[in-house]
């Protein structure tokens, strides 16, 4: 989807509207004097596409101006965005309106309340202009941070401000700054498509293949630690669990088969079907039972947890009570007497070691005492649940004394009592068994879902491979090269009769000429390093549009005559006053970008500022402003 800018306009303190109607497709030129706000025009649509700073410069602009607007055509719905001017020396405005839909306009007067936050611009937008989820990859052996692409990074090669469009330094919008180098590099791959989203979800699969990897490799490092442990225990285990029942009867399986069945085994006794003719004291009693079995469990844990907190706490006294021994020839010093030797007593005013024995001696001191002071409790809490264990288990023995009378009446009763004590030994056998073992792996898993995973990983990185990524890009710089060499033709430049290439590591238009490759930074004069910016966007453009790449369908170019018709030489736009060959070249390069806009037409929309203005009628009809006595804000907000 393609965003293009239908108007551009500013809101002073009165409510007033000033704006530009730009048009839908082909070129826009907005041309006058210095001074009026041409170049401002770059700095409002950046802040209104979400950049956090606002960039233009402190002046009449920002001394009059209340909010900076821009209406945008997405194809199918238009979106109005609109932020607050933030008040000099201040960059920054929290302050955001926005509206969406098929007839939304520019509204003539600010009238507006904030309603969105400048975070959600760069949301809205991003996915507006089609750019789907993405990650930039990094190679191996770099450690600079992953990103993704957005609306921010799309723009870098829609915009050449009048600084950049003649420097012979940098190529791309912003490339002077920190870091921008780099980004560039990392995310022009993705807008020019030899990243696409298959690659993008491929490399998701990836990710997601090599997490399951993970998992049943460690699967199958845990199965080898089972594999170490006793066959003929677990199939003894297995066998006596088909004895009372808990497995059905048949050949023991393997090892792991085996422990599988018995970890599945429900370790509740299920209780016996009560006859018709039994009475609900049995029920109550079994009731109370399993209640009773619940709570000495709980117990039982508990007790478990203390004796084991006091293990470790008996094994630190008896190491610090060794320590201590080692240290009682500080015994032999007077106590508190630092300062004397540890052996003879006589007085040594440098004796650092036996300072450090004393006071190692008393902090194992008070480490014993603490140690002291807490066994007590945990004497006490043992001595508790001891009581309590013990309270349990005589109420499960009365509790099984009084069902036992009970099942007495019955002989199939008694019969089923026996089988459920048997079937508790058994269970307890088991638990006891089970809980020796190292944590058991995932069921389910096996050699060949390992193999196979790792098939499938090797597949995806086979897909995935840098090299085919790196070939697909290589092949897309060359028809933008392409484009440029064919544009080059029509311009007056420095090597336009060579093979022109972008340089995608040095971020550079390249010459190969037969003394060899002449990058734009050893090129000389401005003509050619402006005309070689705009070959390069151009191309670059015509290779978005024909991709239907993610990218906005505009291009700025800010004051692209600068190096034939400067501001000193402006006379009211008339260029005829130029040497003959800088006029020609002022039409040339004028022509090109007029007919590559309307060879692009209707997806593409190329914005100019200049001084010139030319008198040919394809000029004339592509010019939307003059700013000539007049500017972006109105002399009447000034006065």
């Amino acid at each position: 989807m393609s965003l293009r800018i239908l108007r551009i306009g500013v809101y002073g303190y009165n409510g007033e509207r000033s704006s530009i109607r730009l048009n839908a497709s082909g070129m826009s030129i907005i041309t006058g004097e210095s001074k009026t706000g041409k170049s401002s025009l770059i700095d409002i649509i950046e802040y209104c596409f979400g950049r956090e700073q606002c960039h233009v410069s402190d002046g009449v602009i920002r001394q009059h101006v209340a909010w900076y607007g821009i209406l945008i055509d997405r194809g199918d719905t238009r979106i109005f965005i609109a932020r607050r001017n933030p008040k000099p020396p201040r960059t920054r405005d929290p302050d955001v309106y926005v509206a969406i839909g098929g007839d939304v306009e520019m509204p003539e007067r600010a009238v507006w309340s904030p309603n969105w936050a400048v975070e959600a611009i760069e949301k809205l937008l991003t996915t507006s202009v089609g750019i789907a989820e993405n990650v930039t990859t990094v190679p191996d052996g770099q450690t600079r941070q992953t990103l993704s692409a957005n609306i921010k990074h799309a723009l870098l090669f829609c915009i050449q401000d009048q600084d950049e469009i003649d420097s012979r330094k940098i190529l791309f919008h912003r490339q002077g700054e920190q870091f921008m180098p780099q980004t560039i590099k990392d995310v022009l791959p993705y807008f020019l498509g030899a990243i696409d989203e298959d690659r993008l979800r491929r490399k998701s699969e990836l990710d997601a293949e090599k997490k399951e990897l993970r998992r049943l490799e460690k699967v199958s490092g845990e199965r080898e630690q089972l594999a170490g442990l006793s066959a003929a225990r677990t199939e003894d285990m297995f066998r006596e669990a088909q004895s009372v029942g808990l497995l059905p009867a048949g050949p023991p399986p393997g090892q792991d088969d085996a422990l599988g069945a018995l970890r599945g085994i429900n370790p509740v006794i299920r209780e016996a079907p009560i006859p018709p003719d039994s009475t609900e004291p049995i029920v109550i009693l079994r009731r109370e039972r399993a209640s009773l079995r619940h709570e000495l469990s709980s117990v039982r844990e508990r007790l478990r947890q203390i004796r084991h907190i006091e293990d470790v706490a008996g094994g630190f006294a008896l190491e610090a009570k060794e320590q201590r021994a080692r240290l009682a020839t500080l015994g032999l010093a007077k106590n508190g007497d630092a300062a004397s030797c540890a052996l003879c007593g006589s007085p040594d005013i440098s004796v650092p070691a036996a300072t450090e024995m004393h006071r190692t001696l008393v902090d194992l001191e008070e480490q014993l005492s603490q140690v002291r002071r807490e066994v007590p409790r945990l004497q006490e809490a043992q001595g508790e649940l001891v009581g309590r264990q013990n309270e349990l288990e005589q109420s499960l023995k009365r509790n099984q004394d009084q069902i036992d009378a009970l099942a007495k009446q019955d002989e199939a009763f008694r019969s089923e009592q026996e089988s459920q004590l048997r079937l508790a030994r058994t269970l307890g056998r088991i638990a006891y068994f089970l809980e020796t073992l190292p944590p058991q792996p995932l069921i389910g898993t096996s050699a060949t879902d390992l193999e196979a995973a790792r098939r499938r990983v090797a597949a995806l990185e086979k897909l995935l491979d840098p090299e085919s990524t790196a070939d697909r890009l290589a092949s897309i710089l060359n028809l933008i090269g392409e484009y440029m060499t064919r544009y080059s033709q029509r311009l007056d430049l420095e090597h336009s009769g060579s093979r022109l290439r972008l340089d995608i590591r040095q971020l550079a238009v390249v010459a190969d000429t037969l003394d060899g490759p002449v990058p734009l930074y050893r090129m000389g004069s401005g003509e050619n390093w402006v005309g070689y910016h705009v070959l390069a966007y151009l191309a670059l453009h015509r290779w978005f549009r024909q991709k239907k790449r993610p990218v906005p369908g505009f291009v700025f170019f800010d004051q692209p005559s600068q190096a034939h018709y400067p501001a000193e030489k402006d006379r009211n736009g008339d260029v005829e006053g130029l040497p003959d060959a800088d006029r020609e070249a002022v039409y040339k390069l004028f022509k090109l970008m007029s007919d590559v806009a309307q060879e692009l037409s209707p997806d593409f929309q190329l914005i100019v500022t200049d001084h010139a203005d030319l008198r040919e009628g394809w000029f004339a009809d592509a010019v939307v402003a003059r700013w000539r006595g007049s500017g972006l804000v109105p002399r009447a907000w000034i006065a």
